[in-house]
């Protein structure tokens, strides 16, 4: 199963790439920028992160239910 969510931040294009088999993948303005293969995330810890030029960094958190994947996105 994969799981794609995109959404813009100050104007870069940000990409999350979830599936069972690959991990999930970080890209911004279509390049990897993290990549993480963790079978069980752990909601609490940021799973991927990026400096996102000068606006700060970029970190990524898993919200996992029993069947689906979600993932919230902060600018810090």
């Amino acid at each position: 199963m994969r799981k794609e969510f995109e959404f813009t931040v100050k104007g870069h294009k940000v990409k999350i790439v979830n599936s069972w088999f690959g991990g999930v993948k970080l890209y911004v303005d279509g390049d990897l920028r993290d990549k993480d293969s963790t079978f069980i995330a752990n909601g609490k810890t940021a799973l991927l992160s990026t400096k996102l030029s000068d606006f700060g960094i970029l970190e990524v958190f898993p919200m996992s239910a029993l069947i689906s994947v979600e993932m919230d996105a902060f600018l810090i």
